[in-house]
């Protein structure tokens, strides 16, 4: 009963969060979806690095106090008439049924851990009874070493991760978007349940129509009309992963125009750099190394044709110079 409520009470908070992702076809709140759906990978690292620390500290405190945590739970007191009459003399002590499970086991060693972060364990629970001086000066110690490492050092090294992964996402947060959102689109077209739960535990006539066909071509395989069917299934599918090949191609060269249209654009905008004439230069070389060799095998003199092709190279060189330094107007 216990574990049904929690599971129920879990479903109920990602039935919640499941508009989340309708939120994709919002043209304000889907690039921000998208965005926080790509940090998720820097979420998981941080947590794995944070679950490392936290047992490692865990560890460290829970063999350093269970000791003094079990003096401590015998001061607590419990609904018996010895205990009563013990909370009565003042030999025990309320707030002890408190502190001693800080520090218990390994398990609650970590939860307290875990609290601290928000700032809802403080320095009191080190007030064990029987501690000496050095052993609670040594718990104080690792617990501020925790506090340091985990606040300031994790906690920030997350916030600059996100932040990274949130400035590469949001140069281009639009094209996600409609990535996004039309993802969701297609989804809504795709064979699958069509009735939204708890219904789509009943059986639906689609069903049991794909039922009884799989029935069929299981237990009626050795007729000729199922070996039919069978070829016909084949064929089918080869014209399907055809179809698929063939959009797939297409595809990747519409990608493949749009991006070089996209950087011929950005050439014309720029006009000539730099760049550009060391790459012409690296060209006109490589083209006399080419035309050196090709005379070469032809069986003409190279001698007198290199010294042409230097000629012409070195001329060329110049007129890319000076053509450099123009200043083409813009249009």
């Amino acid at each position: 009963m216990l574990i049904s409520e929690g599971l129920f009470s879990a479903a109920n908070i990602f039935s919640s969060l499941k508009l989340v992702y309708i939120f994709s076809v919002n043209p304000h709140l889907g690039p921000l979806q998208v965005s926080l759906s790509r940090m998720v990978m820097d979420i998981m690292k941080f947590f794995f690095l944070y679950v490392l620390v936290l047992f490692a500290f865990g560890s460290g405190l829970n063999q350093l106090l269970w000791y003094y945590a079990d003096l401590e739970k015998k001061r607590c007191p419990e609904v018996s008439p010895t205990n009563v009459l013990l909370n009565l003399n003042g030999t025990t002590d309320p707030n002890a049924c408190i502190v001693w499970r800080r520090f218990s086991n390994l398990f609650e060693t970590t939860q307290t851990l875990f609290w601290a972060v928000f700032g809802l364990i403080d320095l009191d629970s080190f007030e064990l009874d029987g501690i000496k001086i050095f052993t609670r000066f040594w718990g104080m110690l690792m617990f501020g070493t925790y506090s340091v490492i985990n606040i300031v050092v994790l906690l920030n090294l997350l916030i600059a991760m996100m932040n990274h992964s949130y400035q590469l996402i949001s140069e281009r947060a639009d094209i996600e978007w409609k990535f996004a959102r039309s993802k969701l689109w297609i989804s809504y077209f795709e064979e699958g349940g069509t009735c939204p739960p708890p219904f789509n535990i009943i059986p639906t006539p689609k069903s049991i129509w794909y039922a009884f066909k799989w029935a069929r071509r299981v237990f009626c395989s050795g007729s000729s009309a199922a070996r039919r069917e069978h070829l016909k299934t084949i064929r089918r599918k080869a014209q399907q992963a055809n179809d698929r090949d063939f959009k797939y191609q297409q595809i990747m060269r519409n990608l493949v125009r749009r991006y070089v249209t996209v950087e011929q654009r950005k050439a014309e905008s720029q006009g000539v750099t730099e760049d550009d004439v060391n790459e012409i230069k690296q060209d006109i070389s490589a083209f006399r190394c080419e035309l050196v060799e090709i005379l070469k095998n032809s069986g003409m003199d190279t001698n007198v044709s290199a010294g042409q092709a230097g000629v012409y190279s070195t001329n060329i060189l110049s007129i890319v110079t000076k053509f450099q330094k123009l200043q083409c107007p813009t249009i």
